[in-house]
């Protein structure tokens, strides 16, 4: 960036909390010299606790000057400053930049993008009161606390564990988040077991059990009626969840929370994934009901969010016939390590490779292409070397030995071994099984987001993913273009095409492990340091007036 020159340099107070090491300090006091401001370290913000905490920034930059003085493209080239150094450290939260002047504050973090930036000076001179923070969309306020106290935030699921699959993953994680950013989280489930309970306290997470539902109604109408809270305890916040627990949520805001805001969080995105699944000659009927339901709830919702890019992208597409309805907000699951240390590839000689998630939906998931591409790999390795093993996690229990055949004649090879494993909500297994897996596959022919994927990448596992899956834009959107095409491949061409690529890309993991697990590993650091469970809460609380 080139330094900004005026007559008389402005004059900007750098504070940090005690947690920041002398040489990040000087890092950011030298991006803002090098922008022309006359930059000096004032006191500490003193211990404000975890640097996660929602509230609290890690640094403030306090410019003295009116923007008159200092230019409005200064201001703009400290936030993009803050922003590039709390990637370059890897410093969780974010960085508050004052104009004493005028008293605006402007919320930075890491994953602010260059639109956000870029379209700053636009919105400074007459911005509303409040700190202002980059929504995806454009500048907002940010949240507050109300009267010093939490806020409250009420989810609905129908388990806490995964039981059911991703979305379940998706809101624990969620709920989490929300409750290390200082909120008050009440998740209500079904029939919660004393382990989930156990494992939601010790996330921050109060786990209550939804009332019986009548005995003439479905089971998941239990979430229909009013859940057994805290005495004195109101939401300020009601997030359902797509179709399965989304209805649900707006009939407990209408009939029980009035003053409560309403999130809808859309997970799929019925047009892509019904006529994916061939057995059904009545997709498209299912697909436009569905499609109708989830768009009702996002309409009528405080606000709607999607899940990653792709889903974000139709929701704001679709919404936009909606003139009077806020545009909708995206969540990216944060890619959070809860261990630092790299992976190194597996020691045995015969590799492994993955493929997990509900293979009854086989079509979708890409079970075939992956069977394929598997078989002609092998072709590509040297010969006379072991085979790799295909890993299916997620088999039906009755279905192994009729699944592991089908996989066994797409990958023309009949020596090939083939290991099925049922749909496991233990989070051990998984985690097991991708410590040991040298390449995880995920061939989706449409996928909303791809959890399975994102939980590849912060094993360190290296992972092919489908341009199709809303994990494939994300990671389009953040890894460099070199890293990008590591990981991210094409799935809508010829069959014969993708067969090739699958398998082309498989064999380079097979025949150089050590130079995968490297690229995995700067991929799963980038994506650590960029895309956050603490931005995905910030994005939720900003539905809060």
């Amino acid at each position: 960036m080139v330094p900004m020159t005026h007559s008389a340099p402005g004059q900007a107070v750098v504070k940090f909390v005690e947690d920041v090491d002398d040489a990040a300090r000087a890092r950011l006091t030298a991006r803002l010299e090098h922008l022309g401001l006359s930059a000096r370290t004032g006191l500490d913000l003193g211990d404000r606790g975890s640097l996660w905490e929602r509230f609290n920034p890690v640094a403030v930059v306090t410019i003295l000057d009116d923007l008159a003085g200092v230019g409005a493209e200064v201001v703009t080239g400290v936030a993009q400053a803050a922003r590039d150094w709390l990637i370059a450290t890897a410093v969780p939260g974010f960085v508050e930049v004052e104009l004493r002047s005028t008293d605006r504050v402007i919320r930075v973090r890491a994953r602010d993008p260059e639109a956000a930036t870029r379209m700053l000076t636009t919105v400074l001179p007459d911005a509303p009161a409040g700190p202002l923070g980059w929504t995806g969309n454009g500048w907002a306020p940010e949240p507050e606390p109300a009267g010093g106290r939490s806020r409250r935030v009420l989810a609905l699921d129908t388990h806490w564990f995964s039981v059911k699959g991703g979305l379940s993953t998706f809101n624990r994680a969620l709920c989490a988040a929300l409750a290390r950013a200082g909120a008050d989280v009440v998740c209500v489930v079904l029939r919660p077991s004393p382990e989930e309970v156990a494992h939601a306290r010790a996330a921050g997470v109060t786990l209550v059990a939804a009332p019986p539902a009548a005995a003439d109604s479905a089971e998941r109408d239990a979430l229909l009626r009013r859940p057994p809270l805290p005495d004195g305890w109101e939401p300020d916040l009601v997030v359902g969840h797509g179709r399965i627990t989304g209805g649900h949520a707006r009939i407990l805001v209408e009939d029980h929370f009035r003053s409560a805001a309403r999130a809808h969080v859309v997970h799929t995105w019925s047009d892509h994934i019904e006529w994916q699944r061939r057995d059904r000659p009545d997709a498209g009927a299912i697909a436009e009901r569905r499609w109708k339901e989830d768009i009702e709830l996002a309409r009528t919702a405080t606000r709607a969010f999607g899940v990653g890019p792709l889903l974000h992208g139709l929701l704001e597409r679709d919404l936009s016939a909606y003139p009077d309805v806020a545009a909708p907000g995206r969540i990216d699951p944060g890619f959070d390590l809860d261990d630092g240390t790299p992976r190194i590839p597996s020691r045995w000689h015969q590799r492994q490779v993955m493929l997990s998630g509900r293979l009854d939906d086989w079509p979708v998931k890409g079970l075939d292409l992956a069977a394929r591409a598997v078989g002609a790999a092998v072709e590509l390795l040297s010969p006379g070397g072991t085979e790799p093993e295909l890993l299916l996690r997620g088999v039906p229990p009755t279905e192994h030995g009729t699944l592991r055949e089908m996989v066994l004649g797409w990958a023309g090879r009949p020596g090939l071994q083939v290991t099925p494993r049922a749909y496991s909500t233990d989070t051990d297994d998984v985690r097991d099984d991708l410590r040991r897996a040298s390449l995880v596959l995920m061939p989706s022919r449409a996928e909303g987001f791809g959890l399975v994927g994102l939980e590849a990448i912060v094993a360190g596992t290296p992972l092919l993913v489908s341009a199709n899956s809303g994990l494939g834009r994300l990671l389009q959107e953040v890894l460099p273009p070199e890293d990008a095409a590591l990981a991210v491949l094409p799935i809508d061409v010829d069959e014969s095409v993708a067969t090739r690529v699958w398998a082309a890309h498989t064999a380079r993991v097979l025949r150089d492990p050590s130079g995968a697990f490297a690229a995995a590993e700067r991929i799963r650091r980038t994506l650590a340091e960029r895309v956050t469970s603490a931005d995905a809460a910030a994005a939720v609380l900003r539905t809060l007036p």
